[in-house]
């Protein structure tokens, strides 16, 4: 027993926690791992058991011997690794965030806020139903399995030792990440143009009739239009979650270009 614990200590006690500055990472920005679904220490729990697992798959010891400059460049770079992981992974739950954001706003909603959980801020109602239900659907679609199966074979084409990023890597990642608004305003413009149509309607109405009070009628109106909207734009959204999950991979593969 003792033997065994000198070995795994002077043979892959460094390369164990490389691998869990990786995980690490990951668990903390990652969508479903990263949300206040899981108490800390399941979180902590579940990096230091899968990190020790993953060491025979990992297969590349670094020895006790190397300088420690090395040694905290290379769990800085693997935090780093898992860290743009996760972000990118969750750049379409912000995009989904804020298009319900804009739901809220045009609904009048705006006011009606609960506490989220995931990020522990308040959100709109709108915001927090559409995360939760873009969460449930990613859920449905494996898409925790294939994040996970994207970070372990990352380690064949990434190894821990890694000494460097591409230089491009800042312009790249906020390229990347500038995604959010893109996607957001794709799935929010429908509402918001629907919206605009209904305004101009009952500005239309306050002119062809006066006698008709447009403040009491326009904001019932806004919200059984915009829940029509919202009901009939859920097929998009589940095509988009299937959009996503194909794309997730890609979107990994890009990062391992950056290390």
């Amino acid at each position: 027993m003792d033997s065994e614990l000198q070995l795994f200590i002077f043979r892959y006690f460094l390369s164990w926690s490389a691998i869990v500055s990786r995980l690490t990472g990951l668990i903390l920005y990652s969508p479903f791992f990263g949300g206040h679904y899981f108490p800390p220490l399941i979180k902590v729990l579940f990096v230091v058991f899968t990190s020790y697992i993953l060491i025979p798959v990992v297969g590349t010891p670094i020895p006790l011997t190397t300088p420690v400059g090395d040694i905290i460049l290379i769990e800085v770079l693997n935090f780093t690794f898992g860290f743009a992981a996760g972000l990118v992974a969750n750049i379409l739950f912000w995009a989904v965030d804020f298009a319900g954001d804009i739901y809220g706003y045009q609904l009048g909603f705006s006011a009606a806020t609960v506490y989220d959980p995931q990020t522990e801020t308040e959100s709109v109602i709108l915001s927090q139903l559409a995360s939760m239900g873009f969460l449930f659907m990613f859920v449905l679609m494996k898409g925790p399995l294939i994040l996970f199966q994207v970070l372990v074979e990352s380690f064949r084409s990434v190894p821990l030792t890694i000494m460097r990023m591409e230089q491009n890597f800042s312009l790249e990642f906020s390229t990347l990440m500038g995604n959010v608004l893109v996607f957001g305003l794709q799935i929010g413009i429908p509402m918001i143009f629907f919206m605009i149509l209904v305004t101009f309607v009952l500005g239309i109405m306050s002119k062809l009739l006066p006698q008709l009070n447009v403040f009491i009628v326009g904001l019932p109106l806004k919200v059984l239009v915009g829940m029509i909207i919202l009901v009939g734009l859920l097929p998009v959204w589940a095509d988009v979650v299937v959009r996503y999950t194909r794309e997730l991979t890609i979107w990994m593969n890009q990062i391992l270009k950056w290390f």
